[in-house]
């Protein structure tokens, strides 16, 4: 009796430390899956909801590894449009058409900004192209000398038009629609004279309640000088977009900590040959318990604004 007793005992042990076996290896296999570490892709700002017109629209559009950001705006008179860089991908032409034709499928042949950060072709090789296409109301650009066939192409295309540029300068501030936006950087023109991603032109735009900081590609040594020369409070944002595509060398742990974002956007190519974006910046994003979503992974991405909350766009 005593002897079957034992081997009951065993038999239930061996079946009890198979289940939990079991449910390790289930859990496990989830995990995988699901990467609840990681916050690429994820955000804590609810479901989304279709697109409003009476609710603000940022566009960060799918332009591979490359910056283009379309802003609508609510108006009196309907949305107005900005438009913050025009780039195309490196090695590939500049007369893709992915913007102008963005823009033509919303219907848009107006935008009353546009902004070109700084002079690198992924971020300013299909502005003539935008320029010729629209009828752009007022172009902001940093006050800088580029020699590169597209920054040329794009000053014929405003002479053709008879427009000419607003240079940027720390603390204007304009008014679109329901929106306003101020000019935040470049401080120092001589940090770009070595690295034009310090030419930079740095934007937050204000909606009632909520606010949008877009970096460009200003590298550390500009965020120093911005946030030397400004209150922190100037870039603290709901929606925060990335600095040189997630490179290494921009968001600071200072500049995060004084914007103290909700979400943060990723402009980057699938694959690209930079490893952008590093994991140093997705490490500091995750520290900092801001969730991240990128184009690579999701192309086309379209955060809103009713005022009071952002939320992410249906698509």
């Amino acid at each position: 009796m005593g002897k079957r007793r034992i081997k009951k005992k065993q038999k239930q042990k061996i079946i009890r430390s198979a289940v939990t076996l079991g449910i390790l290896i289930i859990v496990a296999l989830l995990s995988l899956i699901l990467k609840p570490w990681d916050n690429s892709g994820s955000s804590n700002l609810g479901d989304g909801r279709d697109l409003n017109p009476s609710d603000l629209q940022v566009h960060y559009i799918d332009v591979g590894q490359a910056d283009s950001i379309l802003i609508r705006v609510p108006s009196e008179n309907g949305q107005l449009n900005m438009l913050i860089d025009a780039g195309a991908p490196l090695r590939e032409s500049s007369k893709d058409k992915v913007i102008t034709e963005y823009l033509a499928g919303l219907g848009i042949d107006t935008l009353h900004y546009m902004i070109i950060t700084h002079p690198h072709f992924d971020h300013a090789s299909a502005a003539a192209e935008v320029i010729e296409a629209v009828n752009v109301q007022n172009l902001i650009l940093p006050e800088c000398e580029a020699t590169q066939a597209f920054w040329i192409d794009m000053f014929e295309a405003m002479e053709a038009k008879n427009l000419e540029y607003i240079p940027s300068e720390m603390g204007d501030t304009y008014q679109i629609g329901e929106a306003s936006f101020e000019i935040l950087g470049p401080v120092d023109l001589s940090l770009g004279e070595d690295n034009p991603n310090n030419y930079s032109v740095v934007v937050r735009l204000d909606y009632g309640k909520t606010s949008f900081l877009f970096t460009g590609d200003a590298e550390v040594e500009s965020e120093e000088a911005m946030l030397k020369a400004q209150p922190a409070s100037k870039f603290k944002c709901d929606v925060l977009k990335v600095g040189h595509h997630g490179a290494a060398n921009a968001t600071s742990e200072a500049l995060l900590a004084a914007a103290k974002p909700s979400l943060a956007i990723i402009q980057c190519g699938e694959g690209n040959s930079y490893g952008h974006p590093t994991q140093l910046i997705l490490d500091r994003l995750a520290d900092a318990n801001v969730p991240v979503r990128r184009t690579d992974l999701e192309g086309t991405i379209i955060i809103c604004s009713d005022k009071k909350e952002v939320y992410p766009a249906n698509k």
